[in-house]
């Protein structure tokens, strides 16, 4: 059997042990990314979550902005986007891709639904997802100029959602229009949901006024959608790691990975903040306390890669660790400006060798 990703020619860097071909998963939309990919049984056994704007700006014909979208996959090469009358587009035509969660007429996710992460327990697919209020004027504390929570939901399907009536987590004095509050620490977003260890596990980003970005962590001994289950687990004055967007977190035998894409990679004089900002490791033996690792380059012909996600399978009895990624159309019109959309959703892998 041929592996369903990597050709035997794909580029490899053998500093970080990744495989690449730079194949896009999925192209042809407006601006979408953050691709969550599960495991299942069945013929179709990789399912997708992504989000973003399908095949126009802000997704004009569904309420808010941001709406999650569904794929499917048999071999991670080759997707099926859910579409128009339940049917699946082969065809890469973002026009026939209908979300499977939008906004709602609830305050706390009136504009924004994204960032999904999804956990399959006991045959129910359970969903984290980041959601806002509507934008407001400018008032200290709220650089996003809206309010900013994580939601969750539930589904069998993958397709049919029943969200949860609160969020699962949210900064409790935050309101739909709330007052200035300078040296405010809010924003929770970007969720990483996990069930292990009998517990829902939640890692996350927030806004620190003096250290920006940074990656969070709670615990939930509860039910999931229960309101105030979801405990944050230390001070947020001091973060798990600084300097930490879009975290995403998996458990590899006994070890923590984590994948983010925060600044501080090189760039030349006058290059967009955009390109500073690229894929990173990070590793922990408990999932609290991280080590960093070196920035993992981005692609050849892409100025930026972001908002990581990871997937742990099988192939031809090894065992691969993916990681799924979004391009940024960058410099690539050659039109003199820097375009921050995403245009393609693209995956890397490296083997995975288990040592007692």
């Amino acid at each position: 059997m041929t592996l369903p990703m990597f050709s035997h020619g794909a580029e490899k860097r053998v500093e970080e042990k990744w495989q690449r071909d730079r194949a896009s998963l999925l192209a042809n939309f407006n601006n979408m990314y953050n691709p969550c990919v599960v495991e299942v049984e069945g013929e179709y056994r990789y399912l997708m979550w992504f989000f973003g704007w399908a095949n126009d700006h802000t997704n004009k014909k569904f309420p808010g902005c941001d709406a999650i979208y569904h794929a499917r996959s048999k071999d991670l090469r080759r997707w099926e986007v859910y579409s128009v009358n339940n049917q699946w587009d082969k065809t890469m035509s973002p026009a026939l891709w209908v979300p499977v969660i939008h906004a709602s007429d609830d305050w706390f996710e009136a504009w924004h639904t994204g960032d999904p992460s999804v956990t399959l327990k006991d045959g129910v697919f359970y969903m984290a997802y980041s959601a806002t209020s509507k934008h407001f004027e400018p008032r200290a504390g709220f650089p996003a100029e809206m309010v900013q929570c994580v939601m969750g939901a539930k589904s069998k399907d993958g397709v049919n959602w029943a969200k949860t009536e609160q969020p699962l987590l949210i900064r409790a004095e935050d309101t739909a229009n709330p007052p200035p509050t300078p040296g405010r620490i809010g924003d929770f977003h970007r969720p990483s949901l996990h069930w292990n260890d009998g517990k829902w596990r939640l890692w996350f980003d927030y806004w620190h006024p003096a250290k920006g970005v940074c990656m969070g962590y709670a615990e939930n001994l509860g039910k999931f959608g229960d309101e105030g289950q979801f405990k944050i687990q230390h001070p947020l004055s001091e973060p798990m790691i600084p300097n930490w967007p879009n975290p995403d977190v998996i458990r590899i035998g006994h070890r923590y990975h984590s994948f983010s894409d925060p600044a501080g990679y090189p760039i030349k004089d006058g290059a967009s903040h955009w390109k500073s900002r690229q894929l990173r490791e990070a590793v922990s033996s408990d999932g609290l306390t991280w080590q960093q690792l070196p920035f993992i380059k981005p692609d050849v012909d892409v100025d930026a890669c972001h908002v990581p996600q990871a997937l742990l399978t099988t192939i031809d009895g090894k065992q691969w660790l993916y990681l799924f990624y979004a391009t940024q159309i960058g410099n690539r019109k050659r039109d003199g400006k820097y375009h921050y959309q995403y245009d393609q959703i693209r995956a890397m892998r490296r083997e995975i060798e288990f040592r007692n």
